[in-house]
């Protein structure tokens, strides 16, 4: 089966986007979680705290990474002139994820 019969090369990229970014933010979102459960847990350890934080920290700054990605991405496509763009741009991404979710629930 040959997924680019049905859909375009866009559209196939756009839908890969938006479930990356869900699939990020849902194991930066878990991790976070996990980090406060290892704070809550660590019974005043000075190591298993600083092991707490980090978690905690990494999934900060793993959001922060994947929102500068879904905002500059775009920007530098267009400024190496792939017209791809305009199918990543936040909107696109943010319309997809809404369109997929929709579909499912």
């Amino acid at each position: 089966m040959n997924i680019f019969q049905n859909f375009a090369f866009e559209d196939v990229m756009r839908i890969a986007i938006a479930v990356a970014v869900v699939v990020a933010t849902l194991l930066a979102l878990s991790y976070t979680i996990w980090g406060g459960f290892l704070m809550v847990v660590s019974g005043g350890d000075e190591e298993k705290i600083k092991k707490a934080v980090n978690h905690i920290r990494h999934a900060i700054i793993g959001v922060g990474f994947l929102l500068a990605v879904i905002f500059i991405f775009p920007t530098l496509m267009n400024l190496i002139g792939l017209p791809y763009g305009n199918y990543v741009r936040p909107q696109a991404i943010f319309d997809t994820m809404s369109s997929i979710s929709d579909s499912i629930f």
